[in-house]
């Protein structure tokens, strides 16, 4: 069933519509690691607050002052006043693959809470997301930064059920809007859908398939190496796009999308893991994201993509797909 632009529609909205999907297509080689997770701690002693940061060494910045990069996209801040750092330095341990960097917060009197902004995101990769730990013992709080979300506040208090639930399905939910690697294949999962009945199969299978195995392989642990997440991710947009060029009238394609949800699924359990967050609370927000940007992408495609502009898509999606593939092949 091919479906015709709908008449009328000016030539600015055409060029607009092929625009966004040529620079969709083209940055995919240029996304950046797909997995890029760095974990900190935050301890109260007395007025100071004491800072740890583990960052694996490929995701560290290339720079001789790493310490001063990283320290300085750290703040921690009780109210507008902003913590006396007292030390900061950085070593690498190349045994286990760490930059480890260690501060001390001095304040004038010990802080009930504190805003701590973090902007390790544009110091390293856009898909990084640092994961901070609060407290000790029963006190532990998780908060997770990433390019949407650089400041919050930290109590010294236990959090709630309610704190925890969201804190980590928001993390999900951002997650699944601002991943390149994913909102790339929901684009070409929304082409890939020739009526809206096609278009409900396919993304209930691959939603399906990757909550399955987020939640499974969070279970046992799964944790593949993050290169060949990487190449399998990029793999799963090549696939999709090429089956809408060469097998236009290809016949049960919601098994495709199901097969391709078990790889992102993978990519969801390492995440997990590396992050410790909980699939209940984490998988939920990311499907609620997803869900909303298939519902976005879906009713844009039927209701305006016509064959021409399906093909375009198809094509760029194709040639960013193999490209990104072959950078981390290569790489």
């Amino acid at each position: 069933m091919k479906l015709a632009l709908t008449p009328g529609r000016s030539r600015l909205a055409r060029l607009l519509e092929k625009m966004a999907l040529l620079g969709a297509a083209a940055s995919l080689p240029l996304a950046g690691h797909v997995l890029s997770v760095s974990h900190g701690s935050l301890l109260q002693d007395g007025s100071d607050l004491l800072y740890e940061l583990r960052m694996p060494l490929s995701e560290a910045p290339q720079d001789d002052d790493r310490a001063r990069i990283l320290l300085n996209a750290f703040l921690v801040l009780d109210g507008d006043q902003p913590g006396d750092r007292v030390d900061g330095q950085c070593t690498a341990d190349a045994g286990q693959g760490l930059l480890l960097c260690t501060a001390t917060y001095r304040f004038p009197e010990p802080p009930k809470a504190v805003t701590v902004q973090c902007e390790f995101p544009a110091v390293t990769v856009p898909q990084h997301v640092h994961v901070l730990r609060s407290g000790e013992g029963a006190m532990v709080r998780q908060t997770v930064f990433d390019i949407t979300y650089t400041e919050a506040e930290i109590r010294f208090t236990p959090p709630t059920w309610r704190e925890t639930v969201a804190t980590e399905s928001g993390a999900g939910f951002r997650r699944a809007l601002t991943s390149p690697e994913l909102l790339l294949f929901l684009l070409a999962l929304a082409l890939a859908g020739r009526s809206r009945r096609e278009f409900a199969a396919c993304a209930g299978g691959f939603l399906a398939a990757q909550a399955l195995v987020g939640v499974v392989g969070g279970m046992v642990g799964l944790a593949p190496p993050v290169r060949f997440l990487e190449a399998a991710i990029a793999l799963t947009v090549a696939y999709l796009a090429s089956e809408i060029l060469f097998l236009p009238d290809a016949s049960m394609r919601w098994l495709a999308c199901g097969a391709m949800g078990t790889l992102h699924g993978m990519f969801f359990a390492t995440l997990l893991g590396s992050a410790q967050m909980s699939p209940a609370y984490f998988l939920p927000g990311a499907l609620a994201g997803e869900g909303l940007a298939l519902t976005l992408l879906g009713s844009v495609r039927l209701r305006y993509v016509g064959s021409r502009t399906e093909q375009l898509g198809a094509i760029l999606l194709l040639v960013g797909g193999l490209g990104w593939f072959g950078l981390r092949v290569l790489g």
